[in-house]
């Protein structure tokens, strides 16, 4: 199915909000509402069937499955986010709207020329929107790495596709534009700290459309792309984001053990997309299932840790953190596991060296995480319904954990 019911649900849902919310009073509510054309389009699109990617779909703007599976799930992500966030002004309804158009054609695009300028648009919008809301040099270094990985998303294009006979400069090149473009919207090291930095000062609505929208699109359209690569362009993208991936998520995780309740989630997040990078760098099957069950226990999670922590709150973010231990049968496990398994049949025992440190200090973050929850100051308690949302991202998380095969194939089409 075509992409474009998607898109155009996002954006004129988000443009009639930014227009009507600021003459009503439910804003809160009304708010939540933005995303849910977006996941009815997304659902009606599941008869698409076929597993299109971004080099796949000869250039069209087809909604493969797991795509629209994946836009329906990063859509009823946000509209929880949205429920639980502080009521967001037209400013944040907008950017919202906007990324998940951007990251749903993203994620449809058969030309790597357009998933690159979707990007490149998303983050461009959304670093404007940071230093605007948030003046300070953290979101300023958010804005410009991430902006600049994703233009050299866009700069890698008219490289590709990178056939078995080109030459191999032109095959590096564009293996080493993919995986630093790839690294930066990641915020992986060197440059990873624009995530923990803006971190701070960016919560909830605000910090949603990275993580829930822009970031899934990256995620899921960079493993397809790069199992087609030349052995010359794979080497290359495989040399920079293995090592890359591997020191981000040890430095990410050890600075999660020590890191204050606001903090510790960002952290966890980096630690866990080191490991998708270092999954990226194989095409193993079962690296990119491991990376598909981590992108979907972030979105389950996300919406309740990306908010302020509050007493209210308090029972389902135990939930949520429990969730990210990776004691089994939780979704982090399985995600974790699949991964480190692919990296240790693709590359020997080296990987697992690498992340069983990795695996540990993440348990350790998410058992601090259980008790600081536990301890969190009072805040105003939601309303009916936001209680009810902020319950249903921990019981999705217990579902997938119990049942990841058929959860991967119900809502992403992925045996």
């Amino acid at each position: 199915m075509s992409v474009v019911p998607v898109a155009v649900a996002w954006a004129a849902t988000g443009l009639l909000a930014a227009f009507l919310l600021p003459r009503l009073r439910a804003r809160r509510r009304l708010a939540a509402l933005v995303p849910l054309p977006a996941a009815i389009a997304a659902l009606l699109s599941f008869g698409g069937g076929a597993d299109l990617s971004a080099v796949s779909a000869q250039g069209g703007l087809l909604l493969g499955r797991p795509a629209a599976g994946l836009v329906l799930v990063c859509a009823l992500a946000a509209t929880v986010c949205l429920l639980l966030a502080p009521p967001a002004d037209s400013a944040e309804i907008l950017v919202i709207a906007a990324c998940g158009a951007l990251s749903a054609v993203a994620m449809a695009a058969g030309s790597p020329l357009v998933w690159g300028v979707c990007l490149l648009g998303g983050t461009a919008l959304l670093g404007v929107r940071w230093v605007a809301a948030f003046p300070a040099r953290a979101t300023l270094a958010a804005g410009r790495v991430a902006t600049l990985g994703a233009a050299a998303l866009t700069a890698a294009a008219p490289f590709l596709p990178v056939d078995a006979a080109t030459v191999p400069p032109r095959a590096h090149l564009a293996g080493g534009l993919l995986a630093g473009g790839v690294a930066a919207g990641f915020g992986l090291l060197p440059l990873g700290g624009w995530v923990t930095g803006g971190s701070r000062l960016v919560r909830g609505a605000a910090l949603a459309p990275w993580v829930l929208l822009l970031l899934p699109a990256l995620a899921l359209t960079a493993q397809p792309l790069q199992a087609v690569l030349p052995p010359g362009a794979r080497t290359t993208f495989s040399s920079i984001l293995l090592p890359v991936g591997a020191a981000s998520a040890a430095w990410a995780a050890l600075r999660a053990l020590a890191a204050a309740d606001g903090d510790r989630y960002p952290r966890v997040i980096l630690a866990d997309l080191g490991l998708v990078a270092m999954g990226l760098a194989t095409p193993e099957t079962g690296a990119r299932v491991g990376s598909l069950l981590l992108l979907l226990t972030h979105l389950f999670v996300a919406p309740l840790l990306l908010q302020q922590p509050s007493a209210a709150l308090a029972r389902p973010r135990r939930f949520a953190w429990l969730l990210l231990s990776g004691v089994p049968p939780t979704p982090a496990f399985w995600g974790r596991f699949a991964i480190i398994a692919a990296l240790t049949a693709a590359f020997g025992a080296a990987p697992l060296l690498a992340t069983v440190p990795v695996v540990g200090a993440l348990l350790v973050t998410a058992v601090r995480g259980v008790v600081a929850a536990s301890a969190a100051p009072a805040g105003t308690a939601p309303g009916a319904a936001a209680h009810l949302a902020a319950w249903l991202p921990p019981l999705a998380g217990i579902a997938l954990g119990l049942l990841p095969e058929p959860s991967l194939r119900v809502l992403l089409g992925v045996g």
